[in-house]
């Protein structure tokens, strides 16, 4: 047992080495002050942080200029391109909604104006059927004075012959005066041609 004794002395010789129970004994009045004063501490008051070493405050500084400065990126040419086609093809869609709601409006008031003369198609079909009326003509005629004629009235020409006409000259022209009358028929004939 002596050996133990000496084994157990030589491992818990150091500086380090404790013999015992490490806990603190706190009377019961200590206990409540510090359990009351725990619950209205702050946080920071309870943990205090350490202060801020110079290698610490360079990694912290170095990490906000990373942050607020960065390298230039390159813009990839089919982005670009495809930005600018989609701008595009939304201002070409835009145009398209425009020109349909000019053609919407259009058709409204093409159908308006149908309608409208639809109306007066009626209305006008109506004063052609009552001015042709027989019977409002005749009462129109017998009110201006017209009668039927009678059948000693009328009167018949009857021409021997077939129908046609024959035309007389007195006097006889010249060569001269025959040339120029063909000659101005024929300039007239050519007008007529070309209007």
């Amino acid at each position: 047992m002596a050996a133990y004794d000496s084994r157990k002395k030589r491992r818990y010789s150091g500086r380090s080495a404790v013999d015992g129970n490490l806990a603190r004994k706190l009377d019961s009045r200590e206990l409540e002050r510090q359990l009351d004063r725990s619950g209205r501490m702050d946080f920071d008051q309870l943990y205090e942080r350490p202060p801020e070493t110079a290698t610490e405050r360079n990694a912290r500084r170095r990490a906000q200029v990373r942050a607020s400065v960065r390298a230039a990126q390159k813009v990839s040419p089919m982005a670009l391109l495809g930005a600018i086609c989609v701008a595009f093809l939304m201002v070409v869609l835009l145009l398209c909604y425009v020109r349909l709601n000019t053609i919407s409006r259009s058709i409204v008031s093409m159908k308006a104006e149908i309608s409208a003369l639809e109306v007066q198609q009626v209305d006008l079909l109506t004063q052609y059927e009552k001015t042709f009326d027989l019977s409002a003509v005749k009462e129109a005629a017998m009110a201006a004075g017209m009668t039927q004629p009678s059948d000693s009235q009328i009167y018949y020409i009857s021409l021997p012959g077939q129908d046609q006409a024959t035309t007389h000259q007195a006097r006889k022209a010249g060569a001269l005066e025959q040339l120029a009358d063909s000659l101005g028929r024929s300039i007239c004939a050519a007008a007529e041609y070309f209007r």
